[in-house]
């Protein structure tokens, strides 16, 4: 009876006790467009600013279609250190390279801890800059797609780069 009794109080205890519960951002409702034309990049820095001031674990989803990005530059330090970004579409650079020709980076993470990259694909559409260093004329030097920097505790998984 004794070992019953300690049965039910800790199936109250567990059904009573705060779970924790991540925060979620879809980019989608941040204002992205995956039509692959609109610029989305606004729209992934406020859901990075929305998942980065959590207290909880927070998950950055990207759903299916094609997000064209700029620039953007993921900052920390995050208030957690559990940040899921969920790639279920494409990530499109620029088609025109001189977009991106002084930066050395298209993503950025910077300062970040704990954060993981799930699925997805990264198109640099870096065919035209291609030709142009083909052709052996003065070209820029061209974006690394994604950079790490001063960051700690980085997970990528399943992620593609084309191009």
């Amino acid at each position: 009876m004794l070992k019953f009794i300690a049965f039910l109080f800790s199936l109250v205890f567990i059904f009573l006790s705060p779970t924790t519960v991540g925060a979620s951002y879809n980019v989608d409702d941040f204002g992205a467009k995956g039509d692959g034309k609109t610029d989305s990049t606004h729209a992934f820095l406020d859901a990075w600013t929305g998942a980065c001031g959590s207290s909880s674990p927070a998950t950055i989803y990207v759903p299916p279609g094609s997000y064209l990005l700029g620039r953007a530059v993921f900052s920390g330090e995050c208030k957690n250190n559990d940040i899921t970004l969920q790639i279920d579409g494409t990530l499109v650079a620029p088609s025109d390279y001189s977009v991106l020709a002084s930066s050395d980076s298209w993503l950025s993470f910077q300062g970040v801890n704990g954060v993981s990259i799930n699925g997805g694909t990264l198109d640099g559409q870096g065919s035209a800059l291609w030709n142009c260093k083909s052709s052996g004329n003065s070209c820029p030097s061209g974006a690394r797609s994604l950079t790490f920097m001063n960051s700690k505790n980085i997970v990528v998984n399943g992620l593609s780069s084309i191009d």
